[in-house]
């Protein structure tokens, strides 16, 4: 009777069979990634997607970049007092 129930119990095992699932899952894509390769048309427009946001996030970062100086520059022109000179005034 023990033998039954420990037999069943290998049947039964959820880690074993979420082990097996994944596997076949990866050999499955793997197989229909080699058999059914993705059309040149698709990987193109993939492509020129990835670098379309990719220049539009570095104009985006260079003009907060050239903003961000444009204002360190007008700061930094002013007219800077010390402390002893604006009380005589």
């Amino acid at each position: 009777m023990i033998d039954i129930k420990h037999g069943w119990k290998s049947v039964a095992d959820r880690e074993k069979w979420a082990a097996r699932g994944a596997s076949l899952v990866a050999k499955t894509k793997a197989t229909k990634a080699v058999w059914f390769p993705p059309k040149p048309a698709a990987t193109g427009k993939k492509t020129a997607a990835t670098a379309k946001k990719a220049s539009k996030t570095a104009a985006k970062k260079s003009t907060q970049k050239t903003a961000s100086a444009a204002k360190k520059t007008t700061k930094g022109t002013k007219k800077v007092t010390s402390p002893v000179a604006r009380k005589k005034s």
